[in-house]
Order: C-alpha cells, then structure tokens, then sequence
C-alpha cells in the first residue's frame, strides 16, 4: 500500500511566481470578467499595470486587482482595489483566493464589462472570486527560490574546463564575452555561492574570482 505523506503543518507552504502571463474570461448575469495574471517585483507596479489594462479596455466599468509580493511567507505584502465596486465585494474576493494559490510578485486583475443586471454584494464577491479562480486554473508557475546573479573573469588558458566545473556545480549561464580575458556572467541559488567561490579559487589557484553582483529572487 501506497504511503501518503501528510504536510507539515509546522512547515510553511513553498511559494511559487508565474512561469507566463494568463487569461481567462467568464460571466455572471450578462456581465463579462476578464482576469489576467501578470508577474511585477513590487506593489509600486500594481498602479501602472492597472492603468494600462484601462487603456487596453476603455469601455470597462472597472478594473479591479489583487496583488502579492514577497521573498518569504512570513515577509508578503498585499493590495487590493474594487475601482468603484461595494467595499469589500471585488478586490478582497480575489486576493483571497490569490493568497490560497501560494502565488507571489503577481498582480491579479479582473476587467469588468457591465451587462445591465446589477449582481447585488453576494453575487459580486462570488463574481469575482470565480474570476480569480479561472485565471489561476490556467496559469503556470515555478517554485520560488533564492539566487544570486555572479560574475567571473577569467583567462582563456582555462575558460572551457572552469566552465565545465561551474555548470556542473550549478551555475545557470547567462552570458559569455570574449576580449582580453572571458566574462561569464550568471546565476546560482544562494546557499551554493560559497561553495562554488571555493571551487573556482581552487580550481585557478587563486587567479580567478567569482563574484556576486546582487541577489534576487527566481524560479528554479
């Protein structure tokens, strides 16, 4: 018999970023809602991704949002509108479904298209949540982890077996230049840096150095 193994409760959920952005469309009572799924780095962009969808759809009667951000469970930062709607009938329906999708650095938007039959403040909340939810069931995303971007400068002597160490020890090349010297630029999950600095100061004795250029956060 098949063992299933159960969450740990003490265990925070793994966060998860969009692979692409996602659509979906569905209605309520002659009202038509568009929501889409985009991927932003900070709540400042949630305002500009709001507006331009606006003017993407001029005859709206709202464009509602959600949106979460954050590095870690216990650091997320939210935002919700209803752009007009009752308080509390359209922007917090769907971020709580988008907190439920274990989802962040997203922004949820639902474009409403009036239909002439007003949904009354129950029908809203349900008319939004399922929005939310239908763009959920057709996003993709990828597990969130911590990565550095690095940079290593070295000599043609010894590019082509440093560079097959550092892809073996997990480096995510992003690109090469080719001068006087090689630069290799690219990304390692963070608790792998020190290590992978080690190997290279070993492996050159000394003549080549990788260093981080900054940490951010991506998917695996």
């Amino acid at each position: 018999m098949q063992q299933k193994t159960e969450p740990d409760p003490g265990r925070p959920p793994q966060l998860h970023v969009l692979t692409a952005p996602a659509e979906a469309e569905s209605a309520a009572r002659n009202s038509r809602f568009i929501s889409v799924l985009r991927p932003i780095a900070a709540l400042a962009e949630v305002r500009p991704g709001v507006e331009r969808l606006r003017s993407e759809h001029p005859a709206a009667a709202h464009v509602v949002h959600a949106a979460v951000v954050g590095r870690s469970v216990n650091e997320l930062q939210y935002s919700a509108g209803d752009d007009g709607e009752p308080h509390g009938t359209a922007g917090r329906p769907a971020l709580e479904v988008l907190k439920g999708s274990a989802l962040t650095n997203v922004m949820l938007a639902v474009v409403r298209y009036f239909g002439g039959t007003r949904l009354g403040t129950g029908g809203l909340v349900r008319a939004y949540a399922a929005a939310a939810r239908a763009v959920l069931q057709v996003a993709s995303s990828e597990p969130l982890v911590e990565k550095c971007a690095v940079r290593l400068v070295l000599g043609y002597d010894i590019y082509e077996a440093a560079r097959r160490a550092l892809c073996d020890a997990g480096l995510a090349i992003a690109d090469e230049q080719f001068g006087t010297s090689v630069v290799i630029s690219g990304s390692v999950r963070e608790e792998r840096f020190e290590a992978l600095q080690r190997m290279v100061q070993d492996a050159t004795r000394g003549s080549a150095n990788l260093e981080r250029v900054h940490s951010q956060v991506q998917s695996e």
